[in-house]
Order: structure tokens, then sequence, then C-alpha cells
């Protein structure tokens, strides 16, 4: 020391000067350095907006300038949907500084030890700010690891002893990205999804990179058709059990002597020639995961991508698989998998008891108004080409539990279902035929309250044999014939208020109806037919049997409007409350030249009916009591065929009755009414030759118009304006 102390006394003034200013600044830069990286000044600078990137260190030292090592780092951060949390030990690298005077952060080497990195999505998402050149640039030339312990990437989890490189360069505020040449390694590597490991003692190798680009030139997954990428795998594979026998699918594994192996490249979004993969693990499924076989799955990639599976015919289960499917090209349009329909060719043939059969359903309908509950034996010969099912696809459900619901109700029974393929006006269609041999009917509400039974349903599903259009062109029918309804009353939970209602009688139900994809019936036909029926219409029992053919027009399911113009209602063997001589049984029909149910709230029904009837004298009773009328009309009752005209509208516990014109030999009659819970008033006008009657209704009380009848009836308003 004293040798030391000697020879720099001997230097010149200006050196020893400067030489203390150097050690004044670096011990200087020490404490300030060592202060500022320990204390929260630290955290106040790197977590400025804390929702997009924090960050957390234990201890932290500097020694030289730009030399940074801290301990028991942690960083969160979200980009729009991801959230990323890393974790280490140890982290060490030196920051560039020269770079800083052009607002660069560059590091060329950072050392990173004891690592887990952590990706997932999230719902809520931080927008990412619009493109610029303004921001800072972020420069981590190789982030290097040899103690990589897991990456999880949403689901997908690999555990191991890994090592990593990876370098990036991204701008802020809007500013460009890039992923340099980066590599990937794990050894004894064990991979899981969700819940389950399916390898063990993998060996995975991965390269990956991709350019400079902003982020509107390839946002989300289009990342991955710019990305340059090389994944190789190998490594023991688990044996998969789905177990159906619970009340829900149990889905797991267990160790078996199986293998992966895979060598894929991708460029430029497109797998690149050469690539391969094959995974053949035993497979445990149906009740009690009982044993299948061995199930190989093979990609080979040449000009095209081939993919294969083949499960040999198990002897007990009798089921099998063999698949050879072609997709014309390489390019994979990560963003709508649909895309891949078009390219696809080959054949799938199968036999396979399933314990749920609703994803045959869910191939045609888009919304879940058609189900096949149940299990059962499925036999399938598929053969596709270009995306497109051809002649000569079959598919068979010998038997299959099946439930459809629409308008309200519940079609539910045991059936079976055949899949073909047929030829329309030159244009392959997909059916799929599905036969009810018994099957009952129940508000969806009430679905163990049945109130039809019926036999031979029959449920036709027709659509584009093209694959990527066969739900949104698909066209249902449903038509069944005589189902029984052995108590009419169960209708009356349909009709509002109690201006209508069944009081007793049986009868039967044929329908058929057109249905789309949604199952929202577009048009159709319905039929009721009741025998010894008893109704209660306006507060009038009647008896006798009931003919109703509703014809729906069309329908708007999303509006809950109806169109039944077309529709008849026939009566035979109609008798009024009271009357039991002989002969005295009338007939009615009723045709609806327009009618319209609105049956949302508030319910209403208006229509313009034509009515023919064998006399009048149902309708005097619907219109007035017999005991308050003159005996010279009621002697008109009978006095022949009666035939109308008339507007309705029905609103829940009120009826209006407008512009009815009613004539026969010898009577002519008009009258308007409004029939409701709380009133019941109207005015009625009958004419017979030179005799003519005005009747005002007011609750129970009757006021009689025997002069100027006409002109007083005609002088009252009208109860609903014209029909548009």
């Amino acid at each position: 020391m004293p040798l030391l102390s000697k020879r720099f006394q001997r230097w010149p003034r200006p050196w020893r000067r400067l030489l203390w200013g150097v050690l004044a600044l670096y011990a200087l830069y020490l404490l300030a350095g060592n202060v500022f990286l320990n204390t929260a000044l630290f955290n106040a600078a790197t977590n400025r907006v804390p929702e997009k990137f924090r960050m957390q260190a234990g201890p932290a030292l500097t020694l030289l300038p730009g030399h940074v090592i801290a301990w028991n780092v942690r960083m969160r951060g979200q980009a729009n949907h991801t959230v990323y949390v890393l974790r280490a030990d140890r982290v060490g690298g030196r920051i560039a500084l020269w770079p800083l005077l052009r607002r660069e952060l560059r590091i060329g080497h950072l050392q990173v030890t004891e690592v887990t990195a952590d990706l997932s999505r999230v719902e809520w998402a931080i927008p990412p700010p619009p493109r610029g050149d303004r921001g800072w640039t972020l420069r981590f030339d190789a982030i290097h690891s040899d103690s990589l312990r897991r990456l999880r990437w949403g689901k997908l989890r690999i555990v191991g002893d890994g090592t990593a490189t990876v370098g990036f360069l991204k701008q802020l505020k809007g500013g460009p990205s890039q992923l340099y040449a980066s590599t990937l390694k794990f050894d004894d590597a064990e991979v899981g999804y969700g819940g389950l490991k399916l390898l063990q003692q993998g060996r995975i190798a991965a390269e990956f990179s991709y350019p400079r680009h902003y982020r509107d030139q390839a946002p989300g997954l289009r990342k991955l058709g710019i990305l340059r990428a090389h994944l190789a795998l190998q490594g023991r594979s688990l044996a998969l059990k789905i177990d159906t026998g619970a009340a829900g699918v149990a889905v797991g594994t267990e160790p078996a002597q199986a293998r992966v192996e895979a060598d894929v490249r991708l460029a430029q979004g497109a797998l690149q020639p050469g690539s391969r993969a094959l995974w053949r693990f035993p497979l445990r499924a149906g009740v009690g995961a009982t044993d299948r076989g061995m199930l190989a799955l093979q990609l080979d990639v040449a000009r095209d991508i081939r993919v294969q599976a083949r499960l040999p015919r198990d002897p007990r289960s009798g089921s099998e698989l063999h698949a050879d499917l072609h997709l014309a090209g390489r390019a994979i349009p990560w963003e709508s998998p649909r895309a891949l329909l078009p390219r696809l060719s080959g054949q799938v043939r199968g036999r396979w008891p399933f314990e749920s059969l609703n994803w045959i359903s869910e191939l045609f309908v888009r919304k879940p108004w058609f189900r096949l509950d149940g299990g059962g034996l499925v036999e399938a010969d598929l053969r596709l080409s270009e995306g497109r099912l051809v002649p000569g696809s079959t598919l068979e459900v010998p038997r299959v539990e099946a439930t459809a619901e629409m308008l309200d109700h519940r079609i539910h029974g045991i059936a079976a279902a055949q899949g073909r393929i047929v030829v329309t006006a030159g244009r392959p269609q997909a059916r799929l035929d599905v036969r009810f041999p018994e099957f009952e009917v129940a508000p969806s509400d009430a679905p163990g309250q049945a109130f039809v039974h019926g036999q031979d349903l029959r449920l036709a599903l027709a659509g584009d044999a093209e694959l990527s259009r066969l739900r949104d062109s698909l066209q249902v029918r449903l038509s069944f014939a005589d189902a029984q309804v052995p108590n009419l009353t169960a209708y009356n939970r349909y009709l509002p208020g109690n201006s209508l209602q069944w009081l007793s009688g049986s009868g039967r139900f044929s329908g058929d109806v057109e249905l789309d994809a949604s199952g929202e019936v577009g048009k159709g036909r319905a039929r009721l037919r009741g025998s010894a029926a008893r109704l209660a219409l306006m507060g009038v029992e009647m008896q006798g049997d009931a003919d109703l053919d509703i014809s729906l027009r069309r329908a708007d399911l999303g509006r809950q409007q109806f169109d039944l113009s077309g529709s008849r209602v026939s009566l035979r063997n109609l008798r009024l409350a009271g009357q039991t001589r002989p002969g005295e049984a009338g007939w009615a029909t009723l045709a609806l030249t327009r009618g319209h149910i609105a049956a949302r709230k508030p319910y209403q029904v208006d229509a313009d009916a034509d009515l023919r009837m064998r006399d009048a004298s149902v309708l005097l009773g619907l219109l007035a009591q017999h005991s308050d009328t003159p005996r010279w009309i009621l002697g008109l009752a009978d006095s022949g065929e009666v035939q109308a005209t008339g507007t309705l509208r029905w609103r829940k516990d009120r009826v209006l009755l407008d512009r009815l014109h009613a004539e026969n030999q010898r009577l002519s009659l008009r009258a308007r009414l409004d029939v409701g819970q709380a009133r019941r008033r109207g005015e009625l006008y009958l004419r017979w030759g030179v005799l003519a009657a005005a009747i005002e209704l007011e609750g129970q009380q009757r006021r009689w118009h025997l002069t100027g009848a006409r002109q007083w009836y005609d002088s009252r308003p009208p109860l609903l304006p014209p029909a548009r």
C-alpha cells in the first residue's frame, strides 16, 4: 500500500484529480444505483401503469454501470386479452448505456435462473394503443435460462428440466415488434392439458421467430400466419379414459406403453413438407371406460395434409374406426377453422356405441331445439369430396332417446335415425330422417304432464351436403297423424282468459309443420278433432264435435307473431246447454279470411271470418238470453241456413265482435258485442220482412228499440277499426 501511494503521488496532478473524480463518480453510482434498486424508487419507476405491467423484486445489486443482478423477481403484464406472469430466482444482465440516448432500452444478454412462465387469456381486455413510432424501444437480444421449470399457456402445461433463449424487440405506444430466433428445450418433460396428463418422459425442442411488424398487421391469432416454427417431440404417451357411466362424462389418463413422436415445421401459416406426427395410445371408453384397443393418429404433410386414424374392431363392444382424410394445400386458417371444410376430402368409417348422441343433432341444428339425449349405437360411413358429403355416405342410429322443442311444446320419445345423401335437382343434400314409433307431447315448462300421445312421428332434416353450409341451409319437416288427446281441457293453458274454455272431451291431433335450423316454425298445418266436446264461449256453454283445421302461413317466433289466415273451425252435433229435444242439433263452419295472433303480452287475436250455420239458434244464444227475446224472434231461429261475416278481436278476458252480418231465408241480423269479465254490452239488430227490432245490451239489462230500429243501430259507433 505505501508503494502504491508513493507511485500515485508521482502522477501528474491532472491525472490524480481525474482518478479521484472517477472514483467519486463510481462511489456515487454505487450508492445511488443500489439505493434506487432496493427502495420504493424502483417500484415507482417500473410500475407506472400497474394494470399493464407490474414488477416486484427482492434484493438487487449493481457493481458496474449498466450491470444489474436481482433476486426473487416477479413480473406481471397484460396485453389485450393475454396475461403473462414470469417468476425467476435470479436475473442478471447489462443495460447498454449509449442506446438510452436514442430512447432505446437494450440488454444484450440476460441470464435467468429457476424460471416459471404462465400465460392465460382473460375476458376483460386492455385495448392496445393506436399505431405509432414515438415510444421507447425495448430490445432484449437474448434472454437465456438453463433452468426453465414450468411453462403454462392456457390449459397447456409443460413441467421439466428446460432451457430457453428468447430475444425480442418491442416499441411502446403502438410501435412494431419482432421475435428474434428463439429456442426452447425440455428434457424429461411432463405435458398436461387441463387436469389431464398427456405425455411423460418427453423430449421437446422448439424454434420460433416472426419478423418485425405492427400489431394491426397481424393481431391475435394472425401472428401464427407470420410465425416460423419447428417443433420436435417424442415421449411416452398415456392411455385415455372416457368414462360415461357417471352423472357427467369423466375424462382421465393412466400409464401405458404408448409413444408419441412429432416433427412439425410451420412457415407463413402453412405446415411445411416433411412434417409428420404419430400418436398411438390405448383408448378406454364407455360405461366404466372399458378397453377399446389401440388408437393410432397419424399426420403427414407433403403437397397436402393427410390425417389418418385407425382403431381395430373390438370383438366385445363391436367398436371400430377407420379414417383417411386429406386437406388440399398446407395453409392453416387459424382464425376460422371452418374454412378447412371446403378443402377436406376422404372417408370416415366406424361403428361405435355412444352413451350420448347429441353431437349428431348439433351437426345439423344451430340452437338446441332438437336433441338426441340418450346413448346408442352409431354406424357411419361418411365420404367427403372437397368439403361436401357425397352419395354413398350413410349414418344409422337404430335406437336413441330424442327430444324436440318448438312453440313451447316438448316432443319426446324413443326414435331411430337414418342419415344419407340424396341428389335433388342435381345438387347433393344431406338428410337425417328420425322416426318416433311412439311419442308424447307436453308443455316445455311441465315436461311430466304429457297431454298428447301418438305413434309414427317423422322428423326429416335436410340441408346442403357441403359441411360449411349444412346447418345454415337446413330445412326441417315434422309430421304425425291422429295422436290421441285424452282430455281437451289440457289446451286451456294456451287460451288467454276465460272467454273460450274447453270443459270436457277427448280428441285426435295431427300436425305437419316446416321449420328452419333454429327450430322456428315457418309454415304448416295442425288439426284437432274433438268428439263429444263441451266448451264455453263468451259465457255460453255448448256441446258438440269440433274440428279445428289450423293453417300457419307465416310465423315470427322472435316477435311471437303468427298468421293463421285460411284456418277453419267446424262444429257438428252442436247443442246449447239446456237443449235436449231430438232434432235440435246444429252445425257451424267458421273460415278465417284473415287471422293474426300476437302471442306476446298483451295477447291479442285479430280475425275476419265467414260463418255458415244450420240456423240462427246458436248465434242468438251467444248474443242474448232466450228469455228476453220476443216470441216472433225465436220463431226465426229455425228458418234455414245462416251465412255470416264478422270481425273479431280477442284480448285475454275481453272479446270484441263487430260488423257481424248474418242472413238466411227469413232473417237478417247485424250485431256488435263487447264481452269481458267486468262487462257485457253491445247492440243487436234483427229484421224479418217488415218486422225489425234492435236490442241494446248492458250487463244483464236489455233495452228494446222497435221504432226506427235500423237507424238507431247504424247510429251506434263501431267497436273496431276497419281491417287493413
